[in-house]
């Protein structure tokens, strides 16, 4: 299927712009492009993979956020990416700068071809058209949604531009996300197939079912929550008997010798081909040209010649709760001296803790394991994780990301491309599937004003029940509301949503969970401790109703059931880091944003 796609791209050659969506052309000439239906599919197609161009550290952009909110750690010292959790980010920053440049980029593309859309009429078909546009306005409205989840007011433009057109001032976001909904008319989505062919298309293209769920989570996002549950609900009912959760093997080993979790059903290429809930996904290919990601690297284990960059932190990891659906501060189930026994499933399908097989090897992140166990040639081999050249970056190093390393997209595939190659991964990765879709549908049932809270946790536990979790003992609204954030705080980890999850929820002091999550030590666990001069302390953890992971010292590890270093400090200033700074270069080429108007406290 990739391959049908690839030999269609690129027909349309595009080059970069320096400001907004400013995008010259060589080729077809703008007065007459898209001049058939083969040019159009050429241009939305080159829409399309501007999803694959934003990269950050070697990963997909929606795939990155979530390693600077609470539930995602990172080394020390990565390309100034800690600046984003100790509130020191500035305006100059090129993560900044590079995020903003490309979200109109891609929007760019969009109005190439949306521009002269009509040129089409009398071409294709009246389907044909609908559906090109559906998919285009789509596209922007994607866009747009997360350039203001990001930066707030974003310029409002909703044409290619030219060389003399480049100044625009700062729309609300209030008016940016009232057009993007706007733009996704009801009437214009039904013009979509429910779900594209899969033996030809993949999961690249946007059908009926992903449009309706863009626009639930976009009215979910901004708070419309009625809206959201109408879209959720059509969504829902479209997919039915098309999307389908996919089945997970949650067998438990307990140790490296016992197996491999494996989550490679939904997240790894076998789910390209096969898994039923992937809805939209980001494509990747070797065979067109960067086209590919490095997201290998950045999350492989430095013994399969990975960077260990990223991992979970261990507040997420003690997030997890007991297979009784209760924490780890209440479950009689924990047991302090053994962990992982009788804990979610999900927390060895979707994180790689130390003592667990990865890949084939075993992984170890104590200094005393000089050499691990490679079960893929029978033999022990030099533990990088913990020894030899840049250890001090290994998963638990005094740079590392904390202890951690994520499993979520790891395969054996994975681990035949990396050793001796140039790290080109081209696994896809969804931006939309179904377990998304149902806690959407939920969350918009549990806080819309008369909400059905019984379908909210029909939701809820259709997806506890896919990991052998218990069904929510909880129905009133409050209760639904903690469980809802405990599984999209744990279903959707290291998907994209955790950064704008904790600043859209609020405590009950009215703050953004951000201000309690990112606030105070980050810890680690406490292997070799003593030898790195780290301190170890001994801790309680604490866990709200918000699913918020805190600690409190106590003087004895029998007590604490925690013996953790800190890894870094976390900062988050209200009025402040609820979103980024505006882009420097933006600021004093445009005149009619300018340096004054920065977001508040940059």
């Amino acid at each position: 299927m990739k391959k049908n796609i690839i030999t269609i791209l690129l027909s349309v050659v595009l080059l970069s712009s320096c400001t907004l969506d400013r995008e010259p052309l060589t080729g077809p000439s703008t007065g007459t492009f898209p001049a058939s239906a083969e040019e159009a599919e050429a241009g939305l197609l080159a829409a399309y993979k501007s999803l694959a161009n934003d990269i950050h550290q070697y990963n997909p952009g929606d795939r990155w956020y979530d390693q600077l909110s609470d539930i995602g750690a990172m080394r020390t010292t990565l390309s100034s990416w800690p600046n984003f959790g100790l509130s020191t980010v500035t305006s100059n920053l090129s993560h900044v700068e590079n995020t903003y440049a490309r979200i109109y980029k891609a929007i760019g593309r969009v109005h190439l071809v949306l521009d002269n859309l009509d040129n089409l009429r009398g071409v294709v078909t009246d389907e044909q058209y609908y559906q090109f546009k559906a998919e285009l306005l789509c596209l922007r409205a994607y866009q747009y949604d997360k350039g203001c989840k990001i930066y707030g007011d974003m310029p409002w433009v909703d044409h290619a531009l030219t060389l003399d057109d480049y100044s625009y001032a700062r729309t609300p976001k209030a008016e940016v996300i009232a057009n993007i909904l706007r733009d996704l008319d009801d009437e214009l989505l039904n013009h979509l197939p429910i779900a594209w062919d899969k033996a030809t298309w993949g999961t690249c293209r946007i059908g009926r079912v992903g449009a309706y769920m863009l626009k639930a989570r976009i009215c979910l996002e901004w708070g419309f929550y009625a809206d959201a549950a109408k879209y959720s609900k059509i969504a829902l009912d479209l997919a039915a008997g098309v999307y389908d959760l996919t089945p997970l093997d949650c067998t438990y080993y307990a140790t490296h010798a016992d197996g491999e979790p494996n989550p490679t059903p939904l997240f790894g290429y076998d789910a390209e081909k096969n898994s039923t809930e992937w809805i939209w996904a980001i494509q990747f290919d070797r065979l067109a040209a960067s086209n590919t990601h490095q997201g290998i690297y950045s999350h492989g284990s430095r013994v399969h010649n990975g960077s260990a960059a990223v991992g979970p932190s261990q507040s997420f990891i003690d997030t997890f709760q007991c297979v009784d659906g209760l924490s780890i501060a209440e479950s009689p189930k924990y047991d302090w001296k053994n962990p992982w026994k009788d804990r979610d499933p999900r927390l060895d399908l979707f994180c790689l803790r130390s003592g667990a097989r990865a890949m084939g090897v075993q992984f170890s992140t104590d200094p005393a394991d000089k050499t691990v166990f490679d079960y893929n040639i029978g033999k022990a081999v030099p533990n990088g994780d913990v020894t030899g050249n840049k250890s001090e970056y290994g998963p638990n190093g005094t740079k590392g990301p904390g202890g951690y390393l994520w499993r979520k997209y790891l395969n054996m595939e994975y681990y035949a491309s990396v050793p001796g190659k140039d790290y080109e991964d081209e696994l896809d990765v969804p931006i939309m599937r179904l377990a998304e879709l149902l806690l959407i549908d939920a969350e918009a049932n549990i806080e819309m004003e008369g909400g059905d809270l019984a379908r909210a946790k029909a939701n809820i536990d259709r997806i506890r029940a896919r990991v052998g979790m218990p069904p929510v003992t909880v129905t009133d609204q409050a209760g639904l509301r903690t469980a809802l954030r405990y599984e999209r705080k744990v279903e959707l980890c290291c998907e994209g949503f955790r950064w704008f999850d904790i600043r859209r929820w609020k405590g009950a002091d009215g703050n953004p969970l951000a201000y309690k999550a990112m606030n105070g030590p980050q810890y680690a666990p406490a292997f070799g401790a003593s030898s790195t001069g780290n301190t170890a302390f001994n801790l309680v953890p604490q866990i709200d109703e918000n699913w918020i992971v805190t600690y409190e010292p106590t003087k004895t590890f029998k007590d604490a059931k925690a013996n953790y270093r800190v890894h870094t400090t976390l900062t988050f200033k209200l009025n402040k880091d609820e979103l980024w700074p505006f882009p420097y270069s933006e600021m004093i080429t445009n005149p009619l944003i300018g340096e004054a108007n920065n977001n508040p406290g940059y």
